[in-house]
């Protein structure tokens, strides 16, 4: 019977410490719809539990590698995502980036999660920038504004409204875009106490037959921990491509 466990806390030059804690796991049960018969190819950067998140929502996912994004068939997948820090982990990802444009442009939906400054060299459909110092927001509970409620994001298979950012972890995103093109639209507002308003933090913009979207919001921390709304909308930016 195990009642309690710990994490060894340390540092080179500090000492050790033990951090108990109860030895308790959390289980949480989501209402959550998603489209069915999804096939999902995934990107990975830096490392996250993304696509562990996306497996568990039903949804087929195959881990895409160099050759895939050189030669493979990406047409065959519904949905294209990108992990964090992909353009800074891989540059095989910047080599073929053209591919990934033709795939959107062809009528696939690309998802790009946050990306750092390397990112920050026009690889999307339309011009934007992010500069040096992008901005983030690190309040967990600060507001947000949905700027287009009528997109479909909001609506299929769930029904988005401002409750679905409750409960959320660590911080809201970071590494926003700062300016876009218009043909970028914006999909949501947010910002720290004291801090002007971040519209660069979701975006959208058709090319081609597709969609290419950059999404900012920290995915990575939400969906490990099983936030319901940050679920639901994962759920509904994979569904994409089956909304009417």
């Amino acid at each position: 019977e195990f009642r309690e466990g710990y994490t060894t806390v340390t540092y080179p030059g500090l000492e050790r410490v033990n951090r108990y804690q109860p030895a308790v796991h959390q289980a949480r049960l989501v209402d959550v719809k998603v489209a069915p018969g999804l096939r999902a190819g995934y990107v990975m950067g830096s490392g996250d539990e993304v696509p562990e998140a996306l497996e568990q929502l039903g949804v087929r996912v195959e881990m895409l590698q160099a050759a895939d994004l050189a030669t493979g068939n990406l047409g065959q997948f519904d949905v294209i995502l990108l992990g964090i820090r992909a353009y800074a982990a891989r540059s095989d990802v910047k080599t073929y980036n053209p591919r990934l444009l033709d795939y959107v442009k062809n009528g696939g939906t690309l998802v790009v999660q946050y990306q750092t400054q390397e990112y920050d060299n026009n690889y999307g459909p339309f011009p934007y920038t992010q500069t040096p110092r992008a901005e983030e927001v690190s309040e967990e509970d600060s507001p947000v504004e949905i700027l287009d409620p009528q997109n479909q994001v909001f609506h299929f298979p769930n029904k988005i409204t401002r409750a679905d950012f409750d409960g959320w972890v660590e911080q809201r995103g970071s590494k926003f875009f700062k300016t876009w093109d218009a043909q970028w639209k914006p999909l949501v507002e947010t910002h720290d106490t004291g801090q002007e308003l971040q519209k660069g933090v979701w975006l959208e913009a058709r090319y081609g037959k597709g969609r290419y979207i950059y999404c900012a919001l920290a995915w990575y921390r939400q969906l490990p921990y099983a936030v319901p709304g940050a679920v639901r909308l994962v759920a509904n930016l994979l569904s994409l491509p089956k909304a009417k």
